[in-house]
């Protein structure tokens, strides 16, 4: 049988930016195209208070049902299974409490969980004393390259790992929060070492943060803004001691040099040539809602659980508790 799945909130990342392409070939980037390329699961409502945007968004994509509040939902009794909840930030607690009542098997949030610790905390020991499976939209987690890139660092397939640095935008908890999660999943916690000026280039209460990082181990990480206003940024560079791997356009691109012997200096080292490969972002999605099916059918793990999320929010925490809020424009 499908799960039967509804998705609350109709914008972007909810099903828009795949509205062009619905039938098309391309990967889905997007919960409900997921969901719908998918044979298990069948997107039965969906969940928007603006009628006119609930209205073409149950049109485009062939949805039975649609409601404007979670509550009207509640009230005709609906057997669901899954839930999608792709509201905007500020509405994602008082949205994962409502569910609740819904009865679900587990709930796909998107990123971040919430803006606030102690409420994200009540909201993961809520969900698991009700038995419900709540997994978080980090992306990246459920992405192949970024998997064989943990292997690889553990593995010291290309040596030591001896410093990183990446670059991100658009607001400390709305795209550095992706960037903070997954240096959580390749290197386990982080330190927090030094926190530079505020970039205003997404709103005054999600500013982008310079940051300085380590991990227990004593690896460096340093975290630089870009500006959202120019173009979109989240990328990572790992030198190794025998090369260095970049994490490009959010990892829809990888590039690699390995050392080699230099010759015009001799007894001395350079990089390589660099080498670009495509990488498997794009499978993120798909692999997001088979990781859904898996855990509801064969007990699997998920890849992005609400535990994660609060190692994240944990440190987003404890950088907003050392800024200054000076602001660049």
């Amino acid at each position: 049988m499908k799960h039967r799945t509804i998705v609350i909130g109709c914008g972007n990342i909810a099903g828009e930016l795949d509205k062009d392409q619905v039938d098309s070939a391309r990967k889905p980037i997007t919960h409900t195209k997921a969901y719908q390329k998918n044979e298990n699961f069948d997107v039965v409502a969906c969940v928007e208070p603006n009628s006119e945007r609930r209205l073409r968004f149950q049109k485009n994509w062939s949805i039975d049902k649609s409601f404007s509040t979670i509550e009207e939902l509640v009230s005709k009794k609906i057997e669901i299974d899954v839930v999608s909840i792709c509201s905007p930030t500020t509405c994602h607690g008082e949205h994962l409490e409502k569910v609740l009542s819904l009865n679900p098997k587990l709930v796909f949030c998107e990123k971040p969980l919430y803006d606030d610790l102690n409420s994200a905390k009540s909201i993961v020991k809520k969900y698991k004393k009700n038995n419900v499976h709540l997994l978080v939209n980090y992306s990246r987690r459920f992405d192949p390259s970024v998997a064989a890139l943990k292997q690889a660092i553990s593995s010291e397939k290309y040596g030591k790992l001896r410093a990183i640095h990446g670059w991100y935008n658009k607001g400390l908890l709305n795209n550095g929060s992706h960037i903070i999660d997954l240096l959580i999943f390749l290197l386990g916690n982080l330190s927090l070492e030094h926190v530079g000026n505020g970039v205003c280039d997404y709103n005054l209460q999600d500013m982008s943060y310079p940051l300085f990082l380590s991990t227990h181990q004593g690896i460096s990480i340093n975290l630089s803004c870009g500006n959202a206003n120019d173009f979109s940024l989240i990328e990572l560079e790992f030198l190794f001691s025998n090369g260095r791997i970049k994490m490009l356009n959010g990892g829809r691109n990888w590039s690699i040099e390995n050392v080699e012997k230099d010759l015009v200096f001799k007894g001395y080292k350079i990089l390589g040539n660099m080498e670009f490969s495509e990488g498997e972002y794009l499978q993120s999605f798909s692999n997001a809602v088979s990781n859904i099916h898996n855990c509801l059918t064969k007990n699997e793990k998920l890849k992005s659980s609400g535990e994660d999320a609060l190692k994240v929010l944990k440190l987003y925490t404890e950088i907003l508790n050392r800024t200054q809020n000076n602001i660049k424009i």
